[in-house]
C-alpha cells in the first residue's frame, strides 16, 4: 500500500494594522515586517507545500497606514507575497470603494464571499481561492461576520449575502458548485 500523506504547512497572520516596526519589548526585539518576511521566506525555503495567508485587519494603525490610507501596507503585503488574504473588518475601514482600488494594487488574491452590491446582487471579490501545490488542491473562503457587515451598511448600496448562520450554507455551495465543475477533489 503506498503512503499517500503529504506534509502542507501554513502560516498565518492576522491583525498586522499597517503597523511593521519591530519594538524592543523587555529587551528583546520583538514584530516587525522583516522579522515576519524573514521567517516566512526561511520556511518556504526549507518546507516544501508552505502557504502563508493573512486573515484580515492588514489596515488601520499606524500613523504611515493611515496616511497612505492602505497603499503604503499593500505595496509592503506584495513583497511578503501572501498566497491568499481574507477581508477582515479594518480593510473597510476606508470605506468599500478604497478597499477596491487597493485590491487592484494587490499582486495577491483578496477573497470575501458574501458582500456584494445591493442593486445586481455582484459580488464585490472573487469568494474562494484554491492553492494548488504537490497534487494537492486547498480551497480558502473569506467570509465577514455580521459585526462587520454592519459597518458596511453605512455604504448604502453594499449588502451582504448571508449572515453568520447562513456563512456554512454558503461554504458549502462554493464546495458543491467547485466539486461539479471538477475544480474540488
Amino acid at each position: 500500500m503506498a503512503d499517500n500523506k503529504k506534509k502542507l504547512t501554513i502560516l498565518h497572520s492576522n491583525d498586522l494594522h499597517g503597523d511593521f516596526l519591530a519594538e524592543n519589548v523587555d529587551e528583546r526585539l520583538i514584530g516587525g515586517v522583516s522579522r515576519l518576511s524573514g521567517y516566512v521566506n526561511q520556511t518556504r525555503s526549507e518546507e516544501s507545500n508552505t502557504i502563508y495567508c493573512i486573515a484580515g485587519d492588514m489596515f488601520r494603525g499606524s500613523v504611515i497606514d493611515s496616511e497612505f490610507r492602505g497603499v503604503s501596507t499593500i505595496e509592503i503585503m506584495n513583497m511578503l507575497s501572501p498566497d491568499v488574504v481574507a477581508i477582515g473588518n479594518h480593510e473597510t475601514d476606508y470605506g468599500i470603494a478604497h478597499l477596491l482600488f487597493l485590491e487592484k494594487c494587490a499582486k495577491f488574491p483578496i477573497i470575501n464571499a458574501n458582500l456584494h452590491i445591493k442593486t445586481n446582487n455582484a459580488r464585490l471579490f472573487k469568494p474562494y481561492h484554491i492553492v494548488e501545490m504537490d497534487g494537492m488542491k486547498i480551497l480558502f473562503i473569506g467570509i465577514l461576520t455580521e459585526d462587520i457587515i454592519n459597518q458596511t451598511r453605512n455604504e448604502g448600496v453594499i449588502g451582504s449575502f448571508v449572515d453568520v448562520h447562513e456563512a456554512s450554507k454558503e461554504v458549502g455551495r462554493i464546495c458543491k458548485a467547485l466539486r461539479w465543475i471538477g475544480d474540488c477533489v
